[in-house]
């Protein structure tokens, strides 16, 4: 995946919520989406998966007013998770 496209799923996922949809109408939760093929096609379906639903979350806090203790809750979990050799 390209930066472009990164860009791109997390403007998706903003808008997404700005219109209202839920977290599970992120489009990479679709059965035709979702790949089994091999590690690195399940590897990419789950970067766009996580780029879409990461902005719809951040929306998601910006309009509650939560955007801080979101972001911390977000560095928080991610410093508890073992890192890979």
């Amino acid at each position: 995946m390209t930066i472009e496209e990164l860009i791109d799923l997390q403007e998706a996922g903003s808008r997404a919520r700005a219109r209202g949809l839920q977290q599970q109408d992120n489009p990479y939760l679709a059965s035709e989406r979702i790949s089994n093929d091999d590690a690195s096609a399940l590897g990419d379906w789950r970067a766009r998966h996580d780029a879409w639903q990461f902005e719809w979350e951040s929306e998601d806090a910006s309009r509650d007013g939560r955007v801080a203790r979101y972001f911390k809750e977000l560095i928080s979990t991610s410093l508890k998770r073992p890192v890979s050799p």
